[in-house]
């Protein structure tokens, strides 16, 4: 839809001040040609871990300031208070001041388009009276994800710098917090910590190693706690901003930016789960307003406008995130299938973990270039490429990718049980209303972004945009009709051990063979034998005649010297 483009070309006919938030550098360098293109003064927003000439340098001091920006402090803070952090300056500020702290001084008025990364939008200067632009969703970009001790020590440092609180520590703050004795002081201090900043900044406190900025809202949490029927625990802070912790103690706060000094915002995604998307902005106001109206106007979108055609196998769900169930001899397969059937070699988008195990079967020699499901968002490097294939569907962690999301939205998501008590399993797999939902997202449509990768660009010589894109999944939306299906015939060991028999008997390749001779030097028996002999004169590698004693089969090779190691594709019936 060019929705990115789109968003830079309304500032330019507009003339309102933009400022786009995004994830990948690469997606800076688009952004900033299309402002050039459009003769729009532009600035890229500073980033401490870019700028500043301290980090990545190797300096013996740079492990101490990246524990202090892990702690909560701000890049900004730490080049303000160097000494008081660290008793000396940093090495960025031995001659002069640091090319960050620099870049961080400029007018934001003065620029039609601010673009930096979706952090930034913490930045209030940054979007102050401007119009706001979240190219794709930031996923996990406003979480801090401190550790069970970390959050704990964190917890108990503060609480023993604070005196409003009647209690020491960590295991005083669990067990006493429901008491009615304590009840006033509590709602006393929550009353008191309402509102944004929620940060201690307290010089008592930061020489503490177990300090953090966010310790105030990390004891609010542990205030707040309540356990769900999953065992996982929520609380619901101010400012939309939520903590939930596993039933491992793996902590996650969510802390939304604060977006009431922009003039509005518009969040881009080509398939939302709104429910994320509420939650990483901050609450329930985000309208929804779909472009394409109805599943049948989707599919025309794709068939006649992108110009994908869509060819899928037989596939099941084939959860690849982890490895452990990667087929290569089924994937090697479809790819060997789709290089003779198109003439030359797809480009393939599959996990990681599938990418390293192709190399290990050899199933790389035949793809032409690749990449892997988490590398894909807002990128553009199969824009022009015409044949591609998707392998597999990412498989997340259900606790990270559907329990923790269901948890930051206050609801218990897990596994759903058949009539008879057993927890249901592939294409049946079901967490309930919401949870299908996030399932739905980190995975179909995580394919469905995969398979919109290719072709997005006209050809120069066509002018048409488009592509056949192989789906070796059965997670597509529900509304995605392939234009057509083929089954994956994977070779099996059998056949392999037949072909390499034939190819190395003294026979080869213009003699002759029977049932009986191929069997007496493989571990198939004679009726094994012949039935993979005719599933081979059916591919056209070899040619019979029947005569002779028992009016036996005679084999001949056609052209077996074009069999393929992993196998071949049919057209579904």
């Amino acid at each position: 839809m060019g929705k990115s483009y789109g968003v830079v070309k309304w500032a330019e006919t507009t003339g309102n001040c933009l400022t786009l938030f995004t994830s990948r550098h690469d997606l800076y360098d688009q952004y900033e040609e299309w402002c050039v293109e459009r003769e729009l003064k532009y600035r890229t927003l500073p980033a401490f871990h870019r700028e500043c000439e301290t980090m990545g340098e190797g300096h013996p001091i740079e492990e101490a300031i990246q524990s202090a920006y892990n702690s909560g402090i701000s890049g900004a803070n730490i080049h303000e208070n160097a000494k008081a952090y660290f008793g000396q300056s940093l090495p960025c500020q031995k001659d002069g001041r640091c090319s960050y702290m620099e870049q961080r001084e400029f007018e934001p008025d003065e620029y039609d388009v601010l673009i930096g990364h979706y952090l930034q939008a913490h930045n209030e200067d940054y979007i102050e009276e401007r119009y706001v632009a979240f190219d794709e969703f930031p996923g996990d970009a406003y979480f801090f994800e401190p550790t069970h001790n970390e959050a704990t020590r964190a917890i108990t440092n503060y609480l023993q710098t604070d005196n409003d609180l009647p209690f020491e520590n960590w295991k005083q703050l669990t067990r006493r917090r429901f008491k009615p004795e304590y009840q006033d002081e509590v709602d006393a201090w929550k009353e008191e910590m309402s509102g944004y900043a929620h940060r201690d900044t307290r010089r008592q406190s930061q020489r503490s190693p177990d300090y953090h900025a966010h310790a105030p809202l990390l004891t609010h949490a542990g205030l707040e706690f309540e356990l769900l029927d999953n065992e996982w625990e929520v609380a619901e802070l101010d400012a939309g901003r939520v903590a939930v912790k596993s039933p491992d103690d793996e902590w996650t706060i969510l802390v939304p930016p604060r977006l009431y000094a922009a003039e509005s915002v518009v969040a881009l995604d080509g398939t939302p789960n709104l429910t994320k998307w509420r939650l990483v902005l901050g609450g329930n106001w985000i309208i929804h307003e779909p472009v394409l109206d109805g599943d049948t106007e989707k599919r025309e979108y794709l068939r006649d406008v992108l110009g994908l055609t869509i060819v899928q196998t037989n596939a099941g769900a084939k959860p690849y995130q982890s490895g452990t169930h990667v087929n290569t001899n089924s994937d090697g397969a479809l790819l060997e299938g789709i290089e003779k059937d198109e003439g030359h070699k797809p480009a393939v988008i599959t996990s990681k973990n599938a990418l390293a195990k192709y190399d290990e079967a050899g199933v790389t020699h035949h793809i032409e270039v690749s990449e892997h499901f988490g590398n894909l968002k807002g990128s553009n490097e199969f824009e022009t490429t015409r044949l591609g294939a998707v392998i597999g569907s990412p498989h997340p962690p259900e606790d990270e990718g559907v329990e923790r999301w269901g948890a930051l939205a206050g609801e218990c998501v897990q596994r759903r049980t058949d009539a008879d008590g057993r927890v249901k399993r592939g294409t049946d797999l079901d967490f309930g209303p919401l949870g299908n939902s996030l399932f739905r997202d980190v995975v179909e449509n995580e394919v469905l972004q995969a398979v919109m990768r290719f072709g997005r660009v006209p050809s120069p010589e066509s002018e048409e945009r488009g592509a056949t894109v192989y789906v070796h999944t059965s997670r597509l939306p529900y509304w995605v009709t392939p234009d057509s299906r083929v089954e994956v015939k994977a070779w099996s060991k059998g056949m392999k051990e037949v072909v390499i028999a034939l190819r190395e008997s003294d026979a080869w390749p213009d003699g002759e063979w029977t049932n009986r001779a191929i069997a007496s030097v493989v571990s198939v028996g004679t009726k094994q034998v012949g039935s993979l002999m005719k599933e081979l004169e059916a591919e056209g590698y070899v040619s019979s005649w029947r005569g002779g004693r028992g009016n036996a089969y005679h084999w001949s090779n056609e052209r077996l010297h074009e069999f393929t190691r992993f196998g071949h594709l049919e057209a579904a019936e």
